[in-house]
């Protein structure tokens, strides 16, 4: 049930894709640079999330990596 919903998601998003990359390219460099490592970000956890069997929670592996970043007391 849920991987047809995630295929028919992942065709919509290259759809956008492609409707934006124009967009895409006429903006700043950072703000290109920005958006391909965030759709790169996410076609990494979507493809780990579908072809892998064990349970991975993002949050909590977002979390960590956050947490190494961010200055916490």
């Amino acid at each position: 049930m849920i991987k047809p919903l995630m295929f028919t998601y992942l065709a919509m998003v290259i759809a956008v894709i492609v409707m934006d990359f124009k967009h895409l390219r006429q903006g700043a460099a950072i703000n290109r640079w920005l958006s391909y490592g965030l759709i790169a970000c996410s076609l990494g956890i979507w493809i780990h999330v579908t072809y892998l069997s064990k349970t991975f929670f993002i949050t909590v592996w977002l979390t960590h990596w956050i947490q190494r970043l961010l200055p916490l007391p």
